[in-house]
C-alpha cells in the first residue's frame, strides 16, 4: 500500500475524531467561507455520516493543495476534497483516505475538507432535497404556483410567433406544475428584441403582471406550508393560516436529531439551538411570532416528559426576546426514532426591522 494511502475509510476517519476538532480545523482550512459560521448543518452532517453504512463502488479520496504562501489568500481554499461532490454519502463513506504528498495537513483538516466538499458546504439531507426542488423545474405547490405559470405564458404571448404559442400553450397544459418556461435561445432572443419596443402602457402590464407573480410565488410557498403543518399535526387550520399568510416576511429552519440510538434525542436537539450558530437567540432577534413544530415516528411518539423539555431549554429564550411561541406536536413516520423540530420566525407586515 502507498505510503499516502491510510488504510482507513471516511466514517472510520470521521469516527475517529470529534466534531469539535474537525470544525476547529475547517475553520482554520476554509476561513474565506462563509458557510463555515453556520455550524449547525455541519453537525447534523458530521453525525449521519458517522452512522451511515458503506453502500455502493467505493473509491479513494484524494486532495488538492496549494502553495501555503498562497492559502488564505481572498478566494482560496488551501485543502480541496476530491470525489466527495455529488456522490452518494452512502459511497463515500466506504471510500479509502489518500493522503497528499509532502502532506502537511492533520487528520482533522483532511476530514474538514471531506465535509465541506460531501455536504455541498454544510447543507443538510434535507436543504439539499429543498434546493433542488426550487432549482429544478422551478416546481410549483399549490394553485397559487400553477397561476405563476399562466401569467409568465400570457405575459408573452402577444411577441412571440404563432409556432410558438402554440408551443407555450402546450407547455401549460402538460406541466402545469412547473413555473418556468422553455424557449430556444433564438425564441428567446427573438422575444428580447420585440420586449424592447414596449411602450408606456405595456411596460405599465408587464410590471403589474410581474409584481403579481412574485406575490403568487410567496403565496405558494406560504400556503404549502400550511398545508404541511396540517396534514402532520392537529392543529386548526384558523391557528396558524392568518398567521402565515400576512406575515411580512417569514424564515422557516429545520433541527434534527440524529442520534441512532445513542443518545438523547432531546438533548440533541435543543445542543443544536443553544450551541450552534445560528442559534435560537438568532432566529427570534427580529421576529413578532415563533411557532414551532416538534414532528417525532408513530411508533415513538414525543412524550410530554420530552415536550416540557423542550420548552423548559428554549423558554428564556422566548422571554428575553418577549415572545410566546405556538408550540404543535406533529408526526412523521419518516422520522422512525428520531425528532425533528421545524422552526418558523413571523415578522408582522408593520415590523421596522429585518428578518
Amino acid at each position: 500500500m502507498p505510503e499516502n494511502k491510510i488504510a482507513i475509510t471516511v466514517k472510520e476517519l470521521f469516527n475517529s475524531l470529534s466534531f469539535d476538532e474537525i470544525v476547529n480545523a475547517l475553520k482554520n482550512t476554509h476561513r474565506n467561507e462563509d458557510s463555515v459560521s453556520c455550524l449547525y448543518g455541519y453537525k447534523e452532517a458530521f453525525d449521519i455520516i458517522r452512522n451511515t453504512e458503506f453502500n455502493g463502488d467505493g473509491g479513494e479520496v484524494t486532495f488538492d493543495m496549494i502553495l501555503r504562501e498562497e492559502c488564505f489568500l481572498f478566494g482560496n481554499l488551501p485543502l480541496f476534497a476530491d470525489n466527495v461532490e455529488g456522490d452518494y454519502w452512502e459511497n463515500i463513506a466506504g471510500k479509502t483516505i489518500v493522503k497528499p504528498d509532502s502532506n502537511s495537513f492533520t487528520d482533522a483538516e483532511l476530514a474538514g475538507a471531506i465535509l465541506w466538499g460531501m455536504t455541498f458546504y454544510g447543507f443538510t439531507p434535507r436543504q439539499t432535497k429543498e434546493t433542488l426542488h426550487c432549482e429544478i423545474g422551478n416546481l410549483a405547490y399549490t394553485k397559487y404556483g400553477y397561476q405563476v405559470k399562466e401569467l409568465k405564458v400570457k405575459n408573452i404571448l402577444p411577441y412571440v410567433s404563432p409556432e410558438t404559442r402554440r408551443d407555450l400553450k402546450q407547455q401549460l397544459k402538460d406541466e402545469p406544475d412547473c413555473m418556468s418556461i422553455y424557449l430556444s435561445g433564438r425564441e428567446w432572443h427573438e422575444l428580447s428584441k420585440r420586449r424592447m419596443r414596449m411602450n408606456r402602457s405595456k411596460r405599465k402590464r408587464d410590471y403589474r403582471i410581474r409584481s403579481r407573480m412574485e406575490s403568487l410565488k410567496k403565496l405558494d410557498k406560504r400556503q404549502h406550508l400550511i398545508n404541511s403543518i396540517i396534514k402532520h399535526t392537529n392543529v386548526p387550520l384558523e391557528m396558524i393560516e392568518y398567521q402565515i399568510l400576512n406575515a411580512g416576511e417569514i424564515y422557516e429552519t429545520w433541527r434534527e436529531s440524529h442520534v441512532y440510538g445513542k443518545a438523547d434525542r432531546i438533548d440533541y436537539i435543543t445542543d443544536l439551538l443553544l450551541k450552534f450558530h445560528p442559534v435560537l437567540d438568532d432566529l427570534c432577534k427580529d421576529a413578532d411570532d415563533i411557532i414551532m413544530v416538534v414532528y417525532s415516528g408513530k411508533e415513538s411518539p414525543l412524550t410530554e416528559e420530552e415536550d416540557n423539555r423542550l420548552y423548559t431549554a428554549f423558554e428564556p429564550t422566548f422571554i428575553l426576546r418577549d415572545i410566546v411561541p405556538s408550540l404543535i406536536k406533529g408526526t412523521d413516520e419518516n422520522l422512525r426514532d428520531e425528532v425533528a423540530l421545524q422552526i418558523i420566525a413571523i415578522k408582522s407586515p408593520n415590523h421596522n426591522g429585518i428578518l
